[in-house]
């Protein structure tokens, strides 16, 4: 009888031995799960469009950039060769509808390159990329925006050989980054501007030239506003400088660099950053896809270089993808398309009178969950 107690003893206390065993087991891995989920995020966008704009205009048109308005489901596209800058507005259903365009000769537009809201939603900014101007447009009572510039900001002397591409406002609204690049032709730099006369006005505080590693395209702020991310499209990467907010100046050594054939950049456009911070996109021209990746807001870094989430074809009707932008609450991105065109070995983009206005287009996506 003592036998079998001792040995009743000896079970039960193997078995609660190993039940502490299995219990510590398993809070290790859920530390372990969450350490990982603080550096990665599943990004899940229904592949599937929920709407595709095409060009109205009976030329056909690039169409470069998109960018939401800070706190209305309202975003801006610029149809270049068209000279317009339209407005749209998300229903409730999910349906983009026309609310604006601004054409010339009152919008004083020549071959509107990118579009911002400012950080407000006062103002709209306009970066010209025949004469290399500036236009400013202010928010009406209506809601509406001027169908004349409020300002129109001629190119410093400094940069005048540059072309504009990307730009972005600091979330501050002081200050206005831009990318001047497209082809191996034209100058290429960043530059950081100070808004003035209350917004209306811009001066050159800092620029970049001669060491970069390309020709910069895409152009955007970290949520905190202390750096810059730039994609450089012939190097096919993506780069993020500081900023020294004191002296209003980017700093030339780069703190990350993403380049290589596992982060899937080739031939980036557009970068932008989601509402919350967490992640980062990237718009690529060449393998017609959007690639995803984590972003830690507290350092300012890409946290893994691989996607976390491509968006690709046949699904996403893809045709070399341009710019991007995600509505402020998160739930929509809007990417730009230019379809069937050619690149020249300069890094420029070729189209003949067969190309359809319908075949540049916009596509709105829904992202569901982020995790």
């Amino acid at each position: 009888m003592k036998k079998e107690k001792q040995s009743i003893y000896r079970g039960l206390y193997s078995f609660f031995r190993y039940l502490e065993i299995f219990c510590i087991c398993l809070l290790c891995l859920s530390q372990i799960t969450g350490a990982l989920r603080l550096f990665s995020v599943e990004v899940l966008i229904d592949p599937i469009p929920i709407a595709v704009l095409t060009n109205s205009a009976p030329h056909y048109s690039l169409i470069n950039s998109v960018d939401f308005h800070p706190k209305k489901n309202l975003f801006c596209v610029t149809y270049t060769h068209n000279n317009r800058v339209v407005l749209y507005k998300i229903d409730t259903t999910g349906n983009p509808e026309i609310v604006q365009s601004l054409s010339n000769p009152l919008a004083n537009l020549s071959e509107p390159q990118h579009a911002v809201f400012s950080p407000d939603g006062e103002k709209i900014v306009v970066a010209n990329w025949t004469n290399q101007t500036l236009t400013i447009y202010k928010r009406e009572k209506s809601g509406l925006f001027c169908a004349t510039p409020a300002a129109t900001i001629p190119s410093p002397s400094r940069l005048t050989r540059h072309r504009p591409h990307g730009i972005a406002f600091s979330p501050c609204g002081n200050f206005l980054a831009i990318a001047y690049g497209a082809a191996s032709y034209c100058g290429r730099a960043i530059a950081l501007f100070r808004m003035e006369k209350e917004g209306i006005g811009c001066a050159l505080v800092s620029v970049l030239e001669s060491t970069l590693p390309g020709i910069p395209k895409g152009i955007t702020f970290s949520p905190d506003g202390s750096c810059l991310l730039v994609t450089f499209s012939d190097a096919n990467s993506l780069v993020i400088f500081n900023l020294d907010r004191k002296d209003a100046a980017i700093l030339p050594t780069p703190q990350q660099v993403i380049q290589g054939q596992e982060t899937k950049i080739s031939r980036p456009e557009d970068v932008k950053i989601s509402p919350d911070g967490s992640y980062c996109a990237v718009t690529n021209s060449n393998q017609h896809t959007v690639t995803f990746y984590p972003f830690d807001k507290t350092s300012n870094q890409i946290t893994q270089c691989t996607p976390s989430y491509v968006l690709q074809n046949p699904e996403a009707l893809l045709s070399f993808p341009h710019g991007i932008a995600f509505s402020p609450d998160g739930s929509f991105v809007s990417i730009t398309q230019f379809g069937p065109v050619n690149t020249t070995k300069d890094g420029d983009i070729a189209w003949d009178s067969t190309t359809r206005a319908d075949q540049a287009k916009v596509t709105v996506y829904t992202i569901s969950i982020i995790k």
